[in-house]
């Protein structure tokens, strides 16, 4: 077979992070940063990538397996991403579901979604412990979706009908420093949290759900003032939770009080950065005024791109 392409986007929670750890929803949007993999034959096996392969290495080996290819194969994976690896973007989803869509279409000449939806889920098990399983769904389905995880074996996965109000395109990105914790470092925290104070955890986890409703409606119908609101409640959240850096909140509440709004993704971060955070106002140029007295910068982003895509067969 000659080379073959396969592109994945990455992702971000508008909310629900740490909540859909717990059975609560999330909302989330695959974005216009693209991670690709492409697989041609070659002289002797090998992985290039633009990120450390320990993770797409793992992944290849399961894969292997399910595909029943005993030793490795004369191939070169080439891995070139625009997602930046542990900032809560998807990367680690984005490697998963590409090199499952691009090695079933290369061995076995098939492409079904739902499994490599599936395999990526398994390997990203491999990678974190206990994912919900929301990031690999996002990157293979695309646009927005509504994700909760009831048990291990049954998930609800709904990718919404509707486009966002055409009047809400005002998201962009904040990179603050990359979070020195892992994102399952994170979740270890959060449950270490609960164990000692569930009953704070469960209310902080409710009224993130009910944010998580309040965003989808707002999305849906262009009420501008109800998303604004929901996103700084769900951020308070997180911070409740203690998954927000004492040395980004500063800043969140400079935007708030500027009239806009602004929450981690992801994992977040306890002590330095929290990756990127996404940000909603009108002027971002005011924005990024503010967070360059932080070191940071701003980056334009569009929500809701496809999902997984087969490029070049």
């Amino acid at each position: 077979m000659k080379k073959i392409i396969v592109s994945v986007p990455g992702k971000v929670h508008l909310m629900g992070e740490h909540a859909v750890v717990y059975g609560k929803p999330a909302l989330l949007a695959a974005i216009n940063l693209r991670l690709s993999v492409s697989i041609e034959p070659a002289k002797k096996f090998e992985i290039i990538s633009t990120e450390p392969t320990d993770h797409a290495q793992c992944a290849v080996d399961y894969l292997l397996g399910q595909f029943k290819v005993k030793k490795y194969p004369l191939i070169k994976i080439t891995i070139d991403s625009q997602i930046p690896a542990g900032f809560h973007l998807g990367s680690s989803a984005a490697v998963a579901v590409g090199l499952s869509g691009a090695m079933m279409y290369f061995f076995k000449k098939l492409w079904n979604p739902i499994r490599i939806n599936e395999l990526a889920y398994e390997i990203e098990k491999k990678q974190h412990g206990n994912p919900s399983g929301g990031d690999n769904t996002t990157v293979t389905v695309g646009g927005f979706v509504w994700f909760r995880k009831e048990l291990e074996f049954l998930k609800s996965i709904w990718q919404l009908t509707f486009k966002p109000h055409a009047s809400l395109n005002h998201f962009f990105l904040i990179k603050t420093k990359r979070p020195s914790e892992t994102t399952g470092e994170m979740v270890a925290l959060v449950r270490d949290q609960y164990t000692k104070n569930q009953k704070k955890i469960e209310e902080l986890l409710n009224l993130n759900e009910q944010q998580a409703k309040r965003v989808t409606v707002a999305l849906k119908e262009g009420n501008e003032a109800a998303l604004l609101d929901a996103i700084c409640i769900g951020e308070s959240t997180l911070e409740g939770m203690g998954v927000v850096s004492a040395k980004v909140t500063p800043l969140i509440r400079s935007i708030e009080k500027n009239g806009g709004a602004a929450k981690i993704l992801g994992g977040g971060g306890k002590e330095d950065g929290v990756g990127f955070l996404l940000c909603y106002h009108h002027e971002p140029k005011r924005i990024d005024k503010m967070c360059k007295k932080y070191g940071y910068e701003i980056r334009s982003v569009a929500l809701g791109e496809d999902g997984v895509r087969l490029e070049k067969r």
